[in-house]
C-alpha cells in the first residue's frame, strides 16, 4: 500500500455526486476567536460529532451522514479555511489541541452539549484524542476511522515528516502529538477502531506500521472493538459506509 499525504488531502474531492448531503444547512459561530461553520441535525443522545480528515470539509461525510442521523443527533464542522468556514484569523500556525478547543467552542456556540460521541477520520483522529485528553468528561465514546496516530510525522513515510498543511494553515505536528498526551488513556470509554482493508495486502513496511498503530489504538480503552473495513480504501465513509453506521450503533449500545 502506498500511503502519502496527498491521498489524505485529496480525499474530500472524491465524493461529488455520491450521496445527497444530509448536513447542508449550517451557520457560522464564534469558536475561540475563529468563525467556524457548523451544522447539527437529527434527534437523540449522545450527539455524534464528525471530525474531518486533513484538508477535508464536511462533505466528506455526505455518504453516511443521513444514515447516522437516523440513530442520533449529528454535528459536523469545517475547520478555518476549509469548506464554508472563513480563513483562520491571527496566526496561521495551529495544532490538534487548538483544533479540539475550537471544535468544543463551536459546539457550545451552536447550543450543543456533551458528552459527545467523537467520530474521527484520518487527521481528525488526533483532534479526537486531544479533545478526549483535555475534557474526558465531555466524551461518551470514540470512533477512529483509519485515523492517524501521535508521532506519525516522525515515524512514518518521508512524505509525512514535519509539519502538515491545510486551508492556508500550518499544523504543528510536534504540538499535536503532545496534546494527545500519550494516547490518551480512555479508561472504559467505548471505543471503535476501524482500519481500511484495501488497497494493499499488508505486506509492505508502510502497511505493517499503519496496521500495527491501528491495533495499538484499540488498546486505549478497556471497552473497545477493532474492525477492518475489508472493501474500503482510506475514505471508509465513502467506500463502506455501513461499517460506520454499525460502529455508531455499537457505541450507543454500550
Amino acid at each position: 500500500m502506498k500511503r502519502a499525504v496527498a491521498s489524505l488531502v485529496a480525499a474530500g474531492a472524491l465524493l461529488f455526486g455520491l450521496a445527497t448531503p444530509a448536513l447542508a444547512d449550517g451557520r457560522l459561530v464564534d469558536a475561540e476567536g475563529q468563525r467556524q461553520w457548523i451544522s447539527c441535525s437529527g434527534e437523540g443522545s449522545p450527539t455524534a460529532v464528525l471530525i474531518n480528515g486533513l484538508g477535508s470539509d464536511h462533505t466528506i461525510w455526505d455518504p453516511v451522514a443521513g444514515r447516522l442521523e437516523r440513530q442520533t443527533r449529528v454535528c459536523v464542522t469545517d475547520r478555518p479555511g476549509l469548506g464554508d468556514s472563513p480563513a483562520r484569523r491571527g496566526s496561521s500556525r495551529t495544532d490538534a489541541g487548538e483544533h479540539a478547543d475550537e471544535l468544543r467552542a463551536a459546539l457550545a456556540g451552536a447550543g450543543e452539549s456533551g458528552p459527545y460521541l467523537l467520530i474521527a477520520h484520518s487527521y481528525g483522529g488526533l483532534i479526537a484524542r486531544a479533545f478526549a485528553a483535555q475534557t474526558p468528561d465531555e466524551v461518551a465514546g470514540v470512533m477512529l476511522v483509519d485515523a492517524v496516530y501521535p508521532g506519525i510525522h516522525r515515524t512514518f513515510l518521508p512524505s509525512y515528516r514535519g509539519d502538515w498543511h491545510e486551508g492556508g494553515t500550518t499544523i504543528d505536528m510536534d504540538a499535536s502529538e503532545k496534546h494527545a498526551r500519550g494516547g490518551p488513556d480512555l479508561g472504559d470509554t467505548p471505543l471503535v477502531v476501524i482500519r481500511a482493508g484495501s488497497p494493499g495486502n499488508g505486506s509492505s513496511w508502510a502497511d505493517r506500521v499503519w496496521n500495527r498503530q491501528q491495533r495499538k489504538a484499540a488498546t486505549l480503552s478497556s471497552q473497545s472493538a477493532y474492525w477492518t473495513a475489508r472493501k474500503s480504501g482510506h475514505v471508509v465513509q465513502r467506500d463502506q459506509p455501513g461499517i460506520i453506521v454499525a460502529g455508531l450503533r455499537w457505541l450507543r449500545s454500550r
